[in-house]
């Protein structure tokens, strides 16, 4: 019952036209109406956009979001954002704005994670650009396909004198997939497992850039700490007792030169000091007649402005590998670098690599891609990504080789990311090697 006086009749009218005093009144209508005029503009501003401008290019390290398909229930409406955001026009001058004004007034770039490392968070990271195929040019080799940025960890650190590093060669080291002490338990499995077979085996790991030029790093940066002593960790480890051949020593005598500035990857020099080592690792010696010279100077987009909303651009040298002192034998592409990819000669020349040879690789092997097929009489390149979609392909490959060559980037590795230390992968491999022995 209600207090005297009080009217306790059933409302018969919305509740949106009641006195505003009323406990009941709700004004919903007019805050409705400005909802729905605010998501008809925001989903159909695009729309506009794309008509007048066309699909505006992708600003971050992957796709633009489709427009979500009818069929999809639901999910057409909570896909629908992604899609308008991706789609408006004058975003990127607006995130470039976002930017400016982070930087000018507050002295930092726009915060890019929600601060609290525990929590993981989706990213352009982990999907990488759409592929470029037959391009050798620098910046157009996609980042290998990394875990989600964690909130905490920069995409990318900004360092000193323009450089930037990828934010992964920290965050993968301080938040590792698999504990380090697996990483070089499934190395050494491998190693084993190849040898035994018959078969010679040789570990490839490209320094992260973060520790092969770290002059230009920032004085602080997060995760400096564990980053630092799990690295020294790895290479003491992945060094003596995987028996990596260290590539350290050769890119330390280049400096700077062997990574560009603004992206993730080494330069060509670092790709030809990858094969000459490969090449000595196998066949000792063999690179005495190499005669090797410098070529024609390329540019291509860097792959980490794109990161921090900005854009950047890679210079390098190409050369010239002449493996017996005299003919010229270096291809430049185009090269299809998200396939298996083979090498062959039907006359190899003295300074040459024979027999077959079977490698898994990533994103730095493109940069050597113009010197393996002048050094190798028959190399078959395969990348990471497609092993671990058909590791008995891969095992197989390798089954049919002499030699068998994994090269995977410091990161991946030392995270535990890579396919060939996950057990279903490498467990495949072994058994195949074990039931077909090189006779």
């Amino acid at each position: 019952m209600g207090e005297p006086g009080e009217d306790t009749q059933p409302i018969s009218r919305h509740e949106s036209w009641l006195p505003d005093d009323h406990p009941l009144y709700r004004p919903r209508h007019g805050k409705q109406r400005f909802a729905l005029i605010a998501a008809v503009v925001f989903f159909v501003t695009p729309l506009f956009g794309l008509t007048i401008f066309g699909t505006p290019p992708s600003i971050e390290n992957r796709a633009l979001h489709p427009f979500p398909s009818i069929g999809d229930g639901w999910s057409f409406f909570t896909e629908l954002g992604p899609w308008a955001t991706d789609h408006l026009s004058f975003r990127e001058q607006a995130i470039k704005l976002t930017d400016g004004i982070s930087r000018s007034i507050f002295g930092e770039p726009p915060n890019q994670d929600s601060g609290d490392p525990s929590q993981p968070t989706s990213g352009p990271i982990a999907a990488g650009p759409p592929p470029t195929v037959g391009s050798s040019t620098p910046g157009s080799q996609p980042l290998d396909n990394e875990p989600p940025p964690i909130a905490g960890y920069p995409r990318v650190i900004e360092g000193k004198n323009n450089w930037l590093y990828f934010g992964y060669d920290t965050q993968g080291k301080c938040q590792p997939q698999q504990p380090l002490d697996d990483v070089i338990s499934s190395l050494v499995k491998l190693r084993a497992a190849v040898e035994q077979s018959g078969r010679k085996f040789v570990l490839l790991v490209p320094p992260d850039k973060s520790t092969a030029v770290p002059e230009n790093l920032p004085d602080q940066y997060p995760g400096k700490s564990c980053a630092l002593a799990y690295s020294a960790k790895f290479w003491s480890a992945v060094t003596a007792e995987a028996g990596a051949v260290d590539l350290r020593p050769a890119l330390a005598r280049l400096g700077s030169s062997a990574y560009f500035p603004q992206d993730t990857h080494w330069t060509y020099a670092g790709g030809l000091i990858m094969t000459r080592a490969l090449a000595g690792a196998i066949s000792p010696g063999i690179d005495v007649p190499w005669r090797v010279t410098e070529g024609a100077k390329v540019e291509g987009p860097a792959d980490l402005p794109p990161m921090i909303t900005r854009t950047g651009t890679d210079t390098s040298h190409t050369y010239r590998l002449a493996p017996d002192g005299g003919v010229d034998r270096t291809q430049q592409g185009p090269f299809d670098t998200h396939n298996t990819l083979t090498f062959h000669t039907d006359n190899p020349v003295n300074g040459m690599v024979a027999g077959k040879t079977a490698m898994v690789t990533d994103s730095f092997t493109n940069y050597a891609m113009p010197f393996l097929a002048a050094a190798f009489g028959d190399i078959t390149l395969t990348p990471s990504a497609v092993v671990q979609q058909d590791p008995s392909a891969e095992a197989q490959r390798m089954v049919d080789s002499d030699t068998v060559v994994l090269e995977v980037v410091e990161r991946n590795v030392a995270s535990g990311i890579s396919p060939l230390t996950q057990p279903a992968v490498l467990n495949t491999i072994v058994q195949q090697l074990a039931a077909h022995p090189k006779r």
